[in-house]
Order: C-alpha cells, then structure tokens, then sequence
C-alpha cells in the first residue's frame, strides 16, 4: 500500500506575530533575557490515502466500495478519490467517536467525483453517511447522484462536536418526495456548545417532487442536537419540495452568510433565534426569489409551488428570541397562494426579530411582513419587530390583511426606521398595529395605494413620516 504521511503543524510566524507588539509605549524594554516562545504543539499525522491505487475503489461505479470505506473510517485519515463514480449500496453508520476523517474528491470539479447508487426499490432511501459523535469531519469537493428517476434518494447526517466541515458538494438530480426520501438531504449539527461547524457552497438546485406539506423533502436541517454554531456559507437551494433549510429546535445558532434560496416549497428559509449561551442566529447577505410561473429546467411537466414563503421566523414552540435579518433580498415575482414573504406565525412562539438594510420587491398578492401575535406564555422578551433601512416596493395591488406590513397582538415595542414602502397600484396600505403598545414608525416614508398607517386598540407614534418618496432600488 502506497501511504503518503502528512505532518500539519501550527506556523511559528503566525504565534510569535500575536505575541508581539504586547508591551504599551511608557513600558521598559526589558533587559533580561527574554522568555522563549512557546513551541506549538503539533497537530496529528494525517495519513492520506488514494480511493483507488492505495484502497482498491472501483472508480467505474461498477463495483460497491462500502467494504473498503467501513475499513478505512479512523482517526487521522484522508481518502482521496480520483475522478469517477464510485458506487454505494448501504448505509455507514459511524458512530465511533472518530476525530479528524476526510472524504476529499481530486477533480477540477466537484461533479468530477460522484457517488452513485443502485435503482432505488419502492420505499427505500440511501443513508450514504450517518456520522453522530467525534470532530473535525471533511466532505468535500464531490456530488452525490440521486439520478432523475421518483425512487432514488440519498441522504447525509453529519454531527460533530467541533469541526466539521462540509464544502463543494452537489446533490444531482431530482429528489423524490418523502415516501421514497427521508425528511431532508442533509443533517448537520454541532454538538458542544463551544463548536463551530461549517456548511460551504453546498448545492441542491436539479429539481424535486413537489407534492405540498408536508410530503415534501427539505433542505438542510439543523435539529435539537445542535448546541454550538453552526455556519451556512454560499449555498445553492433550489425547487425542493420543502424547506430549503431549518433550524427551529436548534439549542445552537445558525448563521447564514451569503447565497441563493429559489423557488423551495413550503419555505426557502425556516430559522430561530436559538438559545445559545452567548451567540444568537442570523441570515446576512442572502437572496431569496420565488417566481412560481418560471420553475428551472429541471422542472417536469405538472410540477407546481403549493405555497412558497420566503422567511419563516419559528422556534417550534421553545420561544427564543432575537434572530437578525441583514442585508438580505426578497424577490417575490409571482406565487401561488402563501402566508407571506415573511413571516413570523404565531404557532411557532417566536419572541422579536429584527430586520436591517433589506430589500423587498413584491409583484403578487403574497402577504409581505406578517409578525403575528406573540404566545406571551411561552415567547421570550423582547417581543417587537425591529424594521430598519428596509425596502419594500413592487406591482402587488392587494395584500390579504390590507397593509403591507402587519404588527399584531403583543409585538409590543415594534419600531419602523429609517425605511421606505413604494406600492402605487391597487389598493395596499402600508402599515396595520393591531393590539400592540409603544409601536412606531419614524423617519419613513409610506408611499402606498391605500392608507399608509392603520392601528386598532394600539399605540402607534409616527416621527418624521412622509408619503412621497419612489424607493429605488436595484435592477435585478
């Protein structure tokens, strides 16, 4: 066997330069010989083993590689795969408190490396991993084919204590609904509360069964036994037949940073505050767009949205509290039936959000800002809604509570800032507080339809509201 041995160290350089520059400029230089520098410790030896000329892997799909991968699964070891298909037939379940594994695709592409896997039968899925306990987990660079057949499902569950790393992977062709897959493509938690895991450019964008909630198969999915951060980076989420992504039991924090989440049934975001000791979740820089008339290529004839949210703001009942949404677009172009571009239902017994420096454009008659009443027995404080530096513009001529944006019961201290709502046609109010106390709306300009502010049984201060302003905002 072939072994090529790796020594990873930490850089002397990069210790001695944060050690540096410590002394203030009133202090002595000390005369005395200086203490020695700590001498880093070094990292374990990865053993960095070839899928095909070290282990024997058929990269022709022809041949099941499970053996060999059950055989290699340790501590400190890297498989590496030349361009191919390599098949899979089972499930590996690794639960063995393994630190530092990686699964590496070579090619110049991640769908140069693909694992493959038998026509699925009536009723049953592929596992390829299930990886519950240890750290410092790495897949990368590969795809994993389902095919485009309604059987073939192939799913991934990956929980580490710190570490972990998932980055340039691709979930190829359609995805069937969850009588044929289970709930979501892919499981990821961080399992110590001082962990930090990471989600980078991971596809799902060739098309799904679309069969509405709840027979539709999600995403990403951050459960209960996440308690650390968990980082979303540059992901690609398209036309699934569920939620793009969800982290609503999570104890931990999802934070996601950039990307795409087009055309995904039921929601394309699904995301709590958390309940992380010192951290709390946030979506930043991220796009969401749904244009139920125009579904991707990979759409099959009869396939339809059945009601598409943007951004459900939902702690499944934990009450957590504090979520940011920044920087964020919302593009909703036509839809069928929904409960909004975002949302934050009651059912869901989520405390405040805050909002900051997003754009909305809204073309249907999808609701556009629903925070709904707040369960005061559950839902942590601080209850209101925070808008601020947000756009919201478009052709939407009605709203199905009569305003654009909606406070309801008990989102108590709800603020407007800084923002601006452009909706000429029809007839579309802007603002309606509904049984919630110190709410106001200051330094924005309403430009709507119909009546640009509305309150019942609420307290609504206005400061420096004007109701001409156009919105720009940018071409798509």
């Amino acid at each position: 066997m072939k072994r090529r041995t790796y020594l990873r160290t930490l850089g002397a350089v990069g210790v001695g330069a944060a050690l540096a520059g410590c002394n203030t400029p009133d202090e002595e230089t000390p005369t005395e010989t200086p203490m020695a520098e700590p001498t880093p410790t070094p990292e374990p030896e990865l053993t960095v083993l070839d899928a095909v000329d070290d282990l024997g892997m058929d990269p022709t799909g022809q041949e099941s590689v499970d053996d060999i991968l059950d055989g290699v699964y340790g501590d400190d070891t890297a498989v590496e795969f030349p361009p191919g298909d390599y098949l899979i037939t089972r499930e590996h379940d690794w639960d063995r408190g393994v630190s530092n594994f990686q699964l590496v695709g070579l090619g110049d592409s991640h769908k140069d490396v693909q694992f493959v896997f038998p026509p699925a039968g009536p009723g049953e899925q592929f596992r390829m991993l299930r990886i519950t306990s240890g750290d410092h987990h790495v897949l990368k660079n590969f795809s994993i084919q389902q095919t485009d057949d309604d059987t073939t499902s192939a799913d991934i569950w990956l929980a580490n204590d710190d570490g972990a790393l998932i980055e340039d992977v691709e979930w190829l062709g359609r995805t069937p609904t969850d009588n044929h897959a289970r709930d979501q493509l892919l499981i990821f938690d961080c399992t110590s509360v001082d962990g930090v895991s990471v989600i980078r450019r991971v596809y799902m964008r060739e098309g799904a069964a679309l069969p509405g909630y709840p027979n539709g198969v999600a995403g990403i999915r951050i459960t209960e036994r996440s308690v650390g951060e968990v980082r979303m980076i540059d992901c690609h989420i398209e036309q699934l037949g569920s939620s793009s992504f969800r982290a609503t039991h999570t104890r931990g924090v999802l934070r996601v940073e950039g990307g795409l989440f087009k055309n995904n049934d039921n929601t394309n975001m699904r995301i709590s505050a958390g309940d992380h000791p010192t951290k709390t979740s946030w979506i930043k820089g991220a796009t969401v767009i749904v244009d139920a008339d125009n579904l991707n290529e990979h759409a099959r004839e009869g396939d339809r949205l059945d009601s598409p949210e943007g951004l459900r703001i939902d702690s499944t009942g934990h009450g957590y509290t504090g979520v940011l949404i920044e920087d964020c677009d919302f593009v909703y172009r036509s839809s069928t039936s929904s409960p909004g571009i975002i949302t934050a239902p009651t059912y869901g017994s989520h405390g405040g959000f805050t909002m900051r420096n997003c754009r909305i454009v809204n073309d249907t008659g999808v609701q556009t800002i629903y925070a709904g009443p707040v369960d005061t027995d559950i839902a942590r404080e601080p209850w209101g809604m925070i808008l601020e530096n947000i756009t919201i513009t478009g052709a939407c001529e009605s709203q199905p509570y009569g305003s654009a944006v909606v406070v309801d019961e008990n989102r108590n201290g709800s603020r407007i800032v800084d923002s601006c709502i452009y909706l000429p046609n029809g007839r579309v109010g802007g603002v309606l507080v509904n049984r919630a106390s110190n709410c106001s709306v200051e330094h924005t300009s309403i430009n709507v339809s119909g009546p640009p502010t509305r309150s019942r049984d609420a307290e609504l201060v206005l400061d420096d509201v004007s109701y001409t302003a156009t919105c720009a905002f940018r071409d798509e």
